[in-house]
């Protein structure tokens, strides 16, 4: 379990080079949702070469399980691990979403960076919930609704759409005030307007509102090396990790309240570790399903994550929530500088109105 964070507002960017400045239902009509292109600045700073592959690794995968084509059970995708689920803790972080946010059938969640689908159908089908992904990788969004339909009953609870969030907000293809939550796991770090992102994130959500966001972050008072900030913009295409406390101030300075952050820095070692190891250790496998080229990239990327975790680098799982109406009018009441002479009262009695003068 992650220590409790102590939340500072101000000086949030002490001890730290960010990275920032160097760097609904149904598809809604997969043709209307995408305009990207597949230049690296348009896809949000994420390279091609990070994902690319997965789809054809997910078939290959599933045709060795003898499961090519026909129905398939959630418990048949979550085997094939980060295949199917792109964040850190696979399924144990699903559940993690779905106890802390209380998840069941009566809410709408938006999943921003939603992948190839592992998560939302993970957590749609044990919870109830429903689930709209967005996911700005057409290849992969199609390749997630093609499996959620292949899970029996599950496709009328998830759709995915094709698209960038921030861009979806702004021309309504994302109707303000329609979600109860949203949920990103490893996404934010990739996109460089972090401004913008909570922007529309906060706008996607229902008043009180509630949100899970896991993230890179900088360990506490930690200064990144010209190497880690190299692996990091160039390799893992984060520009955007910050202190904890800048990330806070960001959510506040969107709109968000009641902001928690617990450092999951010491078990995303551990995670990252094991699963270097493990890869290379799955040579034989790995290179049969996926190829020797596929294999080599994939060690190579994890050792930098690797070393990343065992250096500066620090995660992060941030929760919070949008005002409701009435606690957004109490807020606003709040600031209201009421005027007063300062020396008369006015006292109201039965039917008279006696004046009191300060006489001290």
């Amino acid at each position: 379990k992650g220590a409790r964070l102590a939340r500072s507002r101000l000086g949030a960017s002490v001890g730290v080079s960010t990275l920032r400045s160097q760097a609904p239902r149904a598809c809604l009509a997969r043709a209307q949702a995408c305009r990207m292109n597949s230049s690296s600045s348009d896809r949000g700073g994420m390279t091609d070469a990070m994902y690319n592959w997965r789809v054809a690794a997910v078939h290959n995968a599933l045709k060795e399980m003898g499961k090519a084509t026909g129905p398939l059970a959630i418990e048949d995708l979550t085997a094939l691990g980060h295949l199917d689920q792109y964040h850190y803790l696979g399924v144990e972080a699903n559940d993690h979403v779905i106890d802390i946010m209380g998840l069941d059938s009566s809410v709408h969640v938006l999943d921003i960076g939603s992948g190839i689908g592992g998560p939302a159908r993970y957590i749609a089908a044990k919870s109830g919930c429903r689930i709209t992904g967005i996911e700005l990788q057409r290849d992969i969004c199609e390749a997630g609704q093609e499996l959620t339909q292949r899970v029996p009953g599950l496709a009328e609870r998830v759709q995915f759409m094709v698209g960038d969030v921030i861009a979806m907000s702004h021309s309504g293809e994302i109707p303000a005030g329609t979600f109860d939550h949203f949920m990103s796991l490893l996404v934010f770090l990739h996109i460089p307007d972090r401004t913008a992102l909570l922007k529309a994130c906060f706008e996607s959500l229902r008043p009180g509102g509630t949100f899970i966001i896991e993230d890179f972050a900088a360990k506490p008072g930690a200064e990144f090396t010209s190497e880690e900030r190299r692996g990091l913009l160039d390799v893992v295409s984060a520009p955007t990790v910050s202190t904890v406390d800048r990330y806070v101030a960001d959510l506040e300075a969107a709109g968000f309240v009641d902001i928690e952050a617990v450092d999951l820095s010491g078990i995303w070692r551990k995670w990252t570790k094991a699963r270097h190891d493990l890869y290379v250790e799955s040579r034989e496998q790995t290179v049969r399903t996926q190829g020797e080229d596929i294999f080599n990239s994939r060690v190579a990327f994890y050792k930098v994550v690797d070393d990343l975790f065992a250096g500066n680098l620090g995660g992060v799982r941030i929760t919070g929530r949008k005002a409701s109406e009435l606690e957004s009018k109490l807020l606003a009441g709040r600031q209201i500088k009421f005027k007063s002479d300062g020396a008369v009262v006015n006292v109201v009695e039965g039917k008279t109105r006696e004046r009191a003068v300060k006489s001290y």
